[in-house]
């Protein structure tokens, strides 16, 4: 079964665990039931409760299984708000440096 990690929800079944592979950057949310993730090479495991969530870090395989039955649903995670800032903070440099010229050429503003 292929799943899409970015968009869908999922009913697990009590003792019926889900490979995810390339699950980096996925939220993993818990709608009902308790659910019980391990990823290779994260340390420890995580159990989530309904409204609980996990962002997944880890590039290894990742184990998602229900306890007792449970809902999840994968969610593309947003930018950390750090990640953010960076990505704006480029965006004006780009403005300020790179500006065309006369010619249409791109110059660089000498630094002070």
């Amino acid at each position: 079964m292929e799943l899409d990690l970015f968009n869908s929800e999922l009913c697990l079944a009590d003792d019926a665990p889900i490979r995810l592979l390339s699950a980096r950057g996925v939220r993993v949310r818990c709608t009902s039931g308790v659910v019980w993730l391990t990823i290779a090479g994260e340390a420890g495991d995580i159990f989530l409760a309904a409204g609980d969530s996990y962002l997944v870090r880890g590039r290894g395989l990742a184990l998602l299984e229900a306890i007792g039955g449970g809902r999840v649903r994968f969610e593309k995670a947003s930018l950390p708000l750090s990640a953010l800032f960076i990505t704006m903070l480029k965006g004006c440099w780009r403005r300020i440096c790179y500006f065309p010229a006369a010619g249409g050429e791109a110059h660089v503003t000498p630094s002070a």
